[in-house]
Parts: C-alpha cells; sequence; structure tokens
C-alpha cells in the first residue's frame, strides 16, 4: 500500500486522525520551497531542523488571537454578537476556538481567560460561574484534545484564575495547559494556591512576568509548550539549530563559534525567510483569515522562532565538564546563547514586527526524534545539580530567549507539606531570571514532557496497543524512551 492508503485503512486513527494526515500527505507531496545551496547542505546533516512542519505552510504555526477584542465586538463572519453574560462570553469562545488554526490543527492559545472573562462574573451566581467556567475547561479537553492548547491567568488576582487552578486540581485532566504570570502585583497567597496545584498535576507553570514584558510589553501570551509571543500576533514558524552536531562539525571551539555557528543561523534565517515570504506572499494567509479581516490577528504582531537545542552536549564536547557542575562549562554555556542571541538579532527578519523587526530567538524543548540530545540549554536528565545551582544557571541563560525558554523541577513527594519552602523556591527562581519555571512532585500522575503534560496511565495505555483521544500522549510516550524518567528528585 501507498501512505495514502496506510492512512485510509488505518485501524489505529479516528477519523478526524486520518483527515489531519491526509492534509499532511498533500501538502509534503509538493516540492520543497527555493533555499540557498548551503542551507540545503545544513540541512542535509541535520543541523537545521525545520520542526516537520511540513513543506508549504500554509497556516502560522502559532496563532495567539485577541480574545479579549473579539469578546467587545462579536465576529460577523461567526454570526456572534458581543456577549452580554457569562453564558454568551463562554458560549462564544467555545465557538471561535473551533476556527483558529496551528501546526497542531488546534488552537495553541485560548486565551488570557482571566482578562476574557472576569468583567462577566458579576452577571451570575458563584455557583454559574463554577459551573460555566468548569464547562469550558471540559470542552476544551474534549473538543481540543492536545496537550500543546494553552491558557493563561495573572498577574492581577481574580475570580476566574482562582477557579481554573481550583477546577483544574479537581478534573485532573492535561489539557489544557495553564501559565500563572507572577509579578509584584501577584499576592504571595495566589502563587501558594499555584504551587500547592503544581505539585498535584503540574498546573500553573510560573512565568516570569517583569522579564516577559521587556522583551515583548505587556499583551503577550505564553503558548503550547512555553513559546512566548504577542497577544494578536503569534508565529509564522519554528526552525532550530542542532548545537551538539554544530559542534561535531567544528574543528574546535574557535571555529564553532566564529565560522560554523554564524553560518548555521545564516542559514536557518535564510530557511525561515522562505518559509514566511510562502505564507505570507504566496499563500496569502493574512488576507484571507476573517482573524485578520476582523482584527483579532494582525501581521505586524507576528514573528518567526529561531531556535537552539542540544546545548548540554555541545558545551560537553568542547570542554569535557558538565554545565551545573563546573564555571567553565558554565561560562561556555553563556558564550555560546548569548553569541546566538546576537547572531540572530543581526539576520534580516521578513514580516517579524512582533519582534520588532528581528527573528525571535528560542531555546527549542525537543522532539519525539531527538535521542542523545538534551532539549533546549537544559540540562541532561539525571545530571541536574542541587536545585540552586541549576536555578543561578538558568537565571544566566533564560534572558537571551525572548521567544521561548523554561526549565522543570521535580520534587520529593514531602515537598506537599512544605508550601513556603516551595514559595521561596519558585520566588527565588522568578528573582533569578528564569523566565518561565515548571514544578511536580515525583508520585504525580502527570508528567511534563517537554512543555507539555501527558498521564502516566495514558502513556501505559499507548503502549499496550490502545487507541487515544489526545494526539500529544503519543509524542510523549516517544519521547518518554529519550531518558525522561531519570529526572533528578529534589528536596527541600
Amino acid at each position: 500500500m501507498n501512505s495514502v492508503e496506510q492512512i485510509l485503512h488505518s485501524m489505529d486513527m479516528q477519523y478526524h486522525e486520518k483527515r489531519a494526515n491526509m492534509a499532511r500527505w498533500a501538502e509534503d507531496s509538493l516540492p520543497p520551497l527555493k533555499i540557498s545551496d548551503e542551507t540545503k547542505v545544513h540541512l542535509d546533516k541535520k543541523i537545521l531542523c525545520d520542526m516537520n512542519e511540513g513543506t508549504r505552510p500554509y497556516r502560522p504555526r502559532y496563532v495567539l488571537p485577541d480574545y479579549v477584542k473579539f469578546i467587545k465586538q462579536g465576529s460577523e463572519y461567526l454570526d456572534i454578537e458581543p456577549p452580554k453574560d457569562l453564558y454568551e462570553a463562554v458560549n462564544a469562545l467555545m465557538v471561535l476556538y473551533r476556527y483558529v488554526p496551528s501546526i497542531t490543527g488546534y488552537p495553541v492559545y485560548v486565551g488570557q481567560i482571566d482578562d476574557v472573562l472576569e468583567p462577566f462574573m458579576d452577571t451570575v451566581s458563584e455557583k454559574e460561574a463554577y459551573n460555566l467556567i468548569k464547562m469550558l475547561l471540559i470542552n476544551i479537553d474534549r473538543n481540543l484534545p492536545d496537550a500543546f492548547v494553552h491558557m493563561n491567568i495573572g498577574p492581577k488576582d481574580s475570580r476566574v484564575g482562582r477557579l481554573v487552578i481550583q477546577i483544574e486540581r479537581e478534573l485532573k485532566k492535561t489539557i489544557p495547559n495553564v501559565t500563572l504570570k507572577c509579578s509584584e502585583e501577584t499576592p504571595d497567597e495566589l502563587i501558594k494556591y499555584g504551587i500547592e496545584s503544581a505539585l498535584e498535576n503540574i498546573k500553573p507553570y510560573f512565568v516570569n512576568h517583569n522579564l516577559m514584558t521587556k522583551d515583548l510589553g505587556e499583551d503577550y501570551g505564553v503558548v503550547s509548550c512555553y513559546n512566548s509571543l504577542r497577544i494578536g500576533g503569534g508565529a509564522h514558524t519554528l526552525t532550530r539549530i542542532n548545537l551538539k552536531a554544530l559542534a561535531e562539525d567544528s574543528k574546535n571551539y574557535e571555529d564553532f563559534m566564529n565560522n560554523k555557528l554564524p553560518a548555521a543561523v545564516n542559514a536557518l534565517a535564510d530557511l525561515t525567510n522562505a518559509r514566511i515570504k510562502y505564507l505570507v506572499e504566496e499563500v496569502k494567509f493574512f488576507e484571507s483569515s476573517f482573524l485578520a479581516k476582523e482584527g483579532l490577528i494582525d501581521l505586524d504582531k507576528f514573528t518567526s522562532m529561531l531556535g537552539i537545542y542540544g546545548t548540554f552536549e555541545c558545551v560537553e564536547i568542547f570542554t569535557g565538564k558538565q554545565m551545573g557542575h563546573d564555571e567553565q562549562a558554565n561560562n561556555v554555556a553563556e558564550e555560546i546563547c548569548k553569541k546566538f542571541y546576537e547572531l540572530v538579532k543581526k539576520e534580516d527578519a521578513i514580516y517579524c514586527g512582533g519582534t520588532n523587526g528581528k527573528h525571535g530567538v528560542h531555546a527549542q524543548g525537543g522532539l519525539e526524534s531527538d535521542t542523545d540530545t538534551t532539549p533546549a540549554i537544559r540540562i541532561k536528565y539525571g545530571c541536574e545539580p542541587d536545585v540552586f545551582n541549576h536555578i543561578n544557571l538558568s537565571g544566566r541563560l533564560h534572558k537571551y530567549f525572548d521567544t521561548g525558554c523554561s526549565d522543570i523541577y521535580l520534587f520529593d513527594e514531602t515537598a506537599k507539606n512544605n508550601i513556603d519552602g516551595m514559595f521561596r523556591v519558585v520566588k527565588g527562581a522568578l528573582e533569578s531570571g528564569i523566565r518561565v519555571l515548571s514544578i511536580n512532585s515525583n508520585t504525580s500522575e502527570f508528567v511534563r514532557i517537554t512543555g507539555y503534560l501527558v498521564k502516566k496511565s495514558d502513556i501505559n495505555k499507548f503502549n499496550e496497543g490502545e487507541s487515544l483521544r489526545e494526539d500529544s500522549v503519543v509524542l510523549g510516550a516517544l519521547t518518554m524512551k529519550n531518558g525522561i524518567k531519570e529526572r533528578k528528585v529534589r528536596n527541600i
């Protein structure tokens, strides 16, 4: 059978999965876009990676509609009037989600939900508000079965934000992912409430609001894994460099820094711009999308994301030492991150107004196909230093990645009995410069893979051949084989 027949006859896929795979097959049947010979060489060496986005991009990778604007103005295309109460607001959101595109086929951003819904909280009773927000979260989990779907709350305290944390603890589902933006105006008690929840179900993330607003302004969202982008905008595409492969292709550290890395970044920019140009000028996505016509997204707020991964192995190749355990290795890691940032910001970027006309810089969390290569700028699983040295190193590196970087810390079950201690860890991590922080206990049913969540029980079901509703379980099950189980458990 050819690949089309394999999709059609598959017993492991439901109808919507077959439809999505058929669309991907059709896209990839077209010849690749025109890129330079140098870029092709880097791709062939697997130094560059296009994240399996497809040969012909016809929708942006990540889209962040302005849901507040949508609620205020309604939608002519969807025949929705501006909502008057919480019932209508929740219903309007559930309708719009169905029409928001992304690389996954599901919206990666479902809104700064407290800003969207808080104005309607006084239109219903407390019990109705609880029921409606619970219904919204259940609807998202069932109708958008992909763990890259992401919801934001904070930094201000709100009834909606607290209900989201409460209900997510009750539902115990992987979808949606949730972030809590943290700043001086975030009450300590709210952060502690989030910590209690995160030690059970890894929700919410804790986000450095001050660092984010410095890079992107107040109107930003954290989407998909942990990608930071402007609301009303998004990312055309995400491409990345395998620093481990690039180091192995270099004569020495000087050759890497002065020749190989600049050439690789230039090739990555060429690949990225080719994809953006096709999406904007050939497919004309922004001219045809009702989201753009109604002002819910704006081309000038979009950017692209140029990422790196395999930093740990790259540093080890050049120093013989491990990040987090040796000051020379730490210094080399920062030199590489800073150099990458500077090189990316020197490259021409088309249609990237969301990051001031330059490409965004990203620490890419990895794919299920990455073996023996550590995600992003993280320390290899099982090799993590003590938590405070780990936090200090991450704080040095995160500042170079304006469109996304995160760290994941796994704590002993006893951390649940020391919320004040965990609060000091989270606050200290954010104050040190960590951009996005995830915490969890080692006994939790949930596992954070690169940035998305899966349940251990779902992974077991997949490994036993059971068909599951959530698309991302497959990715999680495959990625688990890359050493995640070896994450070091911390004590408080």
